[in-house]
């Protein structure tokens, strides 16, 4: 009998402890469970970026030829649009404003990029003056009182960069990109129009551009948003700002595909 009772006494104890040990298991099991479910999330977040990035490329490429296709067809670049309507916003042939949005039903697209918001568009900064009708200023790239307003000796042509034009500086730039950086790290000096997919903090950055206060934590979004005449194709470590732009040599030898005369 004494016996019987020592065992029945064992087993409960192994019982007690076989079930402290299965709550301890669980506890372990959940704690994993929420460590690979933060990775997963991790992971998730970073194929996001990562798609979102490729096709943002994808689209500022697409706007590109679309800008050299108008550009073929109409013998001119077009003007930003700055009232938010689709259409470039000139007086006369001149520009409204050198910086604004891509003018996307001039291009039969819609308004925005990968991050559901506009395309930043940017242009040569002469192009809201007289210079727009002169050849002999890289203006004339937009410029629509003759058809076409430039020709094979606009600038640029040669050492001359033309006047009002942009830089955009390269990847292997990690420090600053504007009148003191070196130029073995400028990838273009002479782009009359660049246009920017903002990326991820496309809503932030559109609401300082609209307030005309940028505060960019990243420096090289900072560059590409202030509407100077610098910006920067930086590493996406640094930025996830997709960008493409049109040189006059581009912009020249679309016309020379089209039925215009380019003398």
């Amino acid at each position: 009998m004494q016996l019987t009772v020592f065992n029945a006494k064992r087993l409960c104890r192994k019982r007690k402890k076989a079930q402290g040990f299965t709550l301890l298991e669980i506890t372990i099991a959940l704690v994993i469970l929420v460590i690979l479910t933060i990775q997963i999330a991790d992971l998730s977040k970073i194929s996001r970026d990562y798609d979102l990035n490729r096709t943002s490329a994808a689209q500022v490429g697409d706007v590109k030829s679309l800008l050299l296709s108008f550009l073929q067809t109409n013998g001119y670049l077009p003007c930003p649009d700055t009232d938010n309507n689709g259409w470039e916003n000139r007086t006369g042939s001149q520009c409204d404003a050198a910086k604004g949005k891509l003018p996307h039903l001039m291009l039969g697209i819609t308004q925005n990029d990968a991050s559901f918001q506009p395309y930043y568009y940017q242009v040569n900064a002469r192009t809201t003056s007289a210079e727009i009708d002169d050849p002999i200023n890289s203006a004339s790239f937009f410029g629509t009182s003759t058809i076409p307003n430039f020709n094979l000796s606009t600038p640029p042509s040669g050492i001359n960069a033309g006047n009002g034009n942009m830089v955009i500086c390269d990847a292997a730039e990690s420090q600053n990109c504007n009148i003191s950086t070196g130029s073995d790290h400028f990838i273009e000096e002479a782009a009359i129009a660049v246009v920017v997919a903002f990326g991820n903090n496309s809503v932030s950055t559109w609401q300082q551009i609209n307030s005309n206060s940028i505060h960019m934590d990243a420096p090289a979004e900072q560059e590409n948003a202030d509407g100077d005449a610098y910006f920067w194709l930086a590493k996406h470590n640094f930025a996830d700002d997709n960008l493409t732009w049109i040189n006059g040599y581009e912009a020249k030898y679309t016309l020379l595909q089209s039925s215009f005369q380019l003398n």
